[in-house]
């Protein structure tokens, strides 16, 4: 019998490791090109098709960037498209993955977590620490230091 604990999916973009728990992961397809979206923060890639529903594509490694944790290589190409789970609608692009399990006991508290991390928390795999992320705060990390603005008009003025 197993010890307590989620099984993961394990994610590889470039030099990160990042995870998600396999139940909130909804499916993980082929390579699709994003249509880019005007004035989005630069680790949204564009939108995509993903089995009848609009993705947000996320590059984690520029999210990462953002946060001020940069990583030596940014993928050369994508491979996957992982749709997470949750009503943002969101996926990461990624290049390798696999399906681990996890533990409890395995999971650490993240480094420097700031309010709109969506790092829930670190674990290390053969020597590389891995980030857990949450589906439910990627959106407003990727949001974070952009204004959403929206033109509105008033009696048909401008």
């Amino acid at each position: 019998m197993r010890d307590e604990g989620r099984g993961v999916l394990l994610l590889r973009a470039g030099g990160l490791a990042c995870a998600v728990y396999a139940d909130e992961c909804e499916c993980v397809t082929p390579w699709t090109e994003p249509t880019p979206l005007p004035h989005a923060p630069a680790s949204v890639l564009g939108v995509v098709s993903v089995r009848g529903r609009m993705r947000t594509v996320i590059d984690p490694t520029r999210l990462f960037e953002s946060l001020g944790l940069g990583f030596e290589l940014r993928p050369e190409e994508c491979a996957r498209l992982a749709s997470l789970a949750g009503d943002e609608q969101l996926a990461l692009a990624f290049e390798t993955s696999e399906h681990v399990w996890l533990t409890t006991g395995e999971l650490s508290r993240p480094p420097d977590s700031q309010p709109l991390s969506p790092v829930r928390a670190t674990f290390s795999r053969h020597g590389e620490t891995v980030y857990l992320l949450d589906p439910a705060r990627l959106f407003d990390a990727v949001m974070s230091g952009t204004e959403r603005r929206r033109r509105r008009t008033v009696n048909g003025e401008r």
